[in-house]
């Protein structure tokens, strides 16, 4: 039985609006993890790569769309008892700018300053002690392998929602969505 679920921002919710490789060119930084090369440069580089960073992000929460019907959703789960998480690798700053623009709330809100970030366990671990749950009553639901990846190394289940083509990681996914009004139907086939 699913107890509580954990959604990722940026295009999970809301409709995808950053262009990873432009941001990548931007920041110099064309391989590896972004968030994980901020830690491993000097103390003026980081500024400036955060800058950077924050500028895209807080015009992506500015300018953000719902992803068709993620209010309803959030509304639906809330309704069933589903404890409802968001956990991000954006800013605190850039959240609270989507959630205020869309009314949107949920039992515990995670961003990339608040410790590990995906796809590290630890955020889905944190929520699953928080809420005294066992990570196997839990879905993380994304649209990056980082998500399926949070959730498989905390022992949850990860629904990938594909928002344009199939990625060449997909079959990472525990489940696959196209929208997020299938992600009911995907928790009663769970047993």
């Amino acid at each position: 039985m699913i107890r509580g679920i954990i959604f990722d921002m940026d295009g999970t919710l809301t409709e995808p609006h950053i262009d990873f490789q432009a941001l990548r060119r931007e920041l110099g930084v064309m391989v590896g993890d972004i968030v994980d090369h901020l830690k491993s440069v000097d103390d003026a580089e980081r500024q400036r790569l955060e800058t950077i960073l924050h500028r895209i992000e807080e015009d992506a929460a500015v300018n953000a769309t719902l992803q068709p019907g993620a209010a309803e959703l959030l509304d639906t789960l809330r309704a069933r008892g589903i404890k409802l998480g968001l956990l991000t690798r954006n800013t605190r700053k850039s959240v609270k700018t989507v959630l205020a623009k869309f009314g949107l709330r949920f039992d515990a809100t995670l961003t990339r300053e608040d410790g590990p970030h995906k796809p590290a366990p630890e955020p889905v671990l944190a929520l699953a002690q928080r809420w005294g749950f066992q990570p196997t009553e839990m879905l993380v639901v994304g649209d990056y392998v980082y998500d399926l990846r949070c959730a498989h190394n905390a022992g949850a289940r990860g629904v990938l929602l594909v928002n344009d083509k199939m990625p060449e990681w997909a079959h990472e996914a525990d489940y696959i969505i196209h929208r997020l009004d299938e992600l009911p139907g995907v928790i009663e086939r769970i047993p």
